[in-house]
């Protein structure tokens, strides 16, 4: 008889469990895993998912921080370039040097409008085909053409023609090309400064105050107010002139320019006739001077009127133009009152209706001060960890920027008559206007702090993103305890499985072999 089948039932059943187990050792060895299923690893299989979930999460953190990264890198090229603009255009520019070329236009503004070309290049920069300073309008060109920005484009009006029509409100009406801005001018013994528009007005001159050094004290200034608003204006001011003034003694007329700042003329007393510019003739009584002074101060008003003023009105304009941040619009002379002339209009109108190019095409949502969601940083935000969220928009309309592009605009624009004697000074007025608004100085926003802020968000992600290596690291090493295999351990639980396998087949083999007949 031979072994009974139990036995080699019982021995094949060993047989196929230990040739199992083999596989799942080489199966571990190849792949250096405990399992290839969760439930393979027992008890562990809530910490390999633990470790799993978390290792998915830092892998799309820094996914995130990568694209992040990749965008502010470009933004800083580009921000970086847009910080140096400035200092390089105030260097080119010397109000003192006043050479016009053919063009009606001096070098430094020639420079001036290369360097206004290069920003607006800057402010449209791209990512992947996503413009990086257009809020979160981030498929929209956010700074129109040179040219559409300068010379308007269709109907609509750009920055040149809505300088020219500023100045023609703020001059005034007047008389021929002696024009006052604004400011009428009445002699006698008593002469009498005032307006041609009532107070609240935008245009032409404001008057800041008059005063006067007499030695004789023949000379009294006064000046009246206005309320409007709740607001107190100066309407008018006036000199009385005695019929003892003496020479040397002075009237100073302090006015207020369209952009708010301040200039003065003063007028010396003198008994020459004519009297040299910035002098009036002492009369034979105090109504004879009174009128000498009215006449000279005209004269000079007239002066400034076509030199520092103009430029103030310039700048003023442009500013208006380029100041559309937080929901703003490109602001004109408003002359729905007035029939459509410009000399007696006395207010803007922030332009809705596309009648004048909107420079800055880009989200422009207004500013909420009591909530940061409204900031441009937070117009793009990205989730680099649980508790980490980067903002990173950029407007190309911020106060840094409008105001870059407000002092090159005004550069680019303006043209100049060497043969004209009023033009030197008023090149040398605007100059002096774009260096400031180039300085950024009294606390306004410049280039280089929206680039400072910036440079913020790449140090956290690019801080962020190595922490995220080293977190990721820290649990994959957790993780391969708890689904990895040591393989010299395998390997020699292989050979010694082998070794069992080999002398059970053997075993095997010979009691298979066994029957009565051997033992007979």
């Amino acid at each position: 008889m031979t072994i009974s089948s139990v036995t080699r039932n019982a021995m094949v059943a060993s047989f196929t469990d230990m040739r199992s187990t083999l596989e799942g050792l080489q199966r571990q060895l190849s792949t250096g895993e405990k399992s290839d299923t969760f439930g393979g690893l027992g008890t562990a299989r809530s910490q390999s998912v633990s470790f799993h979930t978390r290792i998915s999460s830092l892998e799309a953190y820094t996914d995130a921080t990568k694209q992040v990264n990749l965008r502010v890198k470009l933004l800083d090229t580009a921000m970086n370039r847009l910080d140096t603009v400035p200092t390089d255009v105030r260097k080119a520019i010397d109000p003192n040097s006043y050479t016009v070329r053919l063009d009606g236009k001096t070098d430094a503004q020639k420079s001036s409008a290369i360097a206004l070309d290069e920003v607006v290049g800057l402010l449209n920069s791209q990512s992947d085909g996503r413009y990086l300073m257009s809020g979160k309008s981030t498929d929209t060109k956010p700074v129109m053409s040179v040219d559409e920005i300068l010379n308007g484009t269709g109907t609509k009006a750009g920055l040149r023609q809505v300088i020219a029509e500023r100045l023609t409100a703020d001059l005034g009406t007047g008389t021929g090309s002696d024009k006052l801005g604004r400011l009428t001018i009445a002699g006698g013994g008593t002469t009498t400064i005032g307006r041609e528009t009532a107070l609240p007005d935008e245009f032409g001159y404001k008057i800041a105050g008059i005063t006067a050094t007499s030695s004789t004290s023949a000379i009294t200034t006064g000046t009246t107010t206005v309320t409007a608003g709740g607001t107190d204006y100066t309407d008018t001011a006036s000199a009385t002139f005695g019929d003892n003034v003496a020479e040397g003694d002075a009237v100073t007329l302090a006015l207020v320019n369209p952009d708010g700042t301040q200039t003065s003329i003063t007028l010396t007393a003198t008994k020459t006739s004519p009297a040299a510019t910035g002098s009036f003739t002492i009369g034979a009584n105090g109504d004879e001077t009174g009128s000498n002074f009215a006449a000279a101060l005209q004269s000079a008003v007239v002066t400034k009127t076509k030199s520092e003023f103009q430029s103030a009105s310039a700048m003023r304009a442009s500013e208006t133009f380029f100041n559309t941040y937080g929901d703003g619009h490109a602001a004109r002379v408003d002359t729905a009152a007035t029939g459509g002339d410009l000399a007696t209009a006395t207010a803007l109108t922030y332009d809705t209706n596309d009648t004048t190019v909107q420079w800055y095409q880009g989200y422009n949502a207004a500013i909420d001060s009591s909530d940061s969601s409204t900031l441009p940083r937070n117009d793009i935000t990205a989730r680099i960890d649980s508790s980490v969220t980067l903002g990173y928009g950029v407007r190309a309309n911020e106060a840094g920027y409008a105001k870059m592009m407000q002092a090159l605009g005004v550069m680019s624009v303006e043209t100049f008559d060497g043969s004209v004697s009023t033009d030197e000074g008023r090149y040398s007025a605007m100059a002096e206007r774009v260096r400031d608004t180039l300085a950024f100085d009294k606390g306004s926003q410049g280039p280089s702090d929206i680039h400072s802020e910036i440079a913020v968000v790449g140090k956290v992600a690019t801080d962020t993103a190595t922490q995220h290596d080293a977190d990721k690291n820290t649990i994959q090493e957790l993780l391969d305890g708890v689904e990895g295999v040591n393989k010299e351990d395998i390997a020699a639980q292989i050979m010694t499985l082998q070794n069992r396998m080999q002398a059970s087949y053997q075993t095997a083999s010979i009691l298979w072999g066994l029957s009565l007949v051997n033992y007979m």
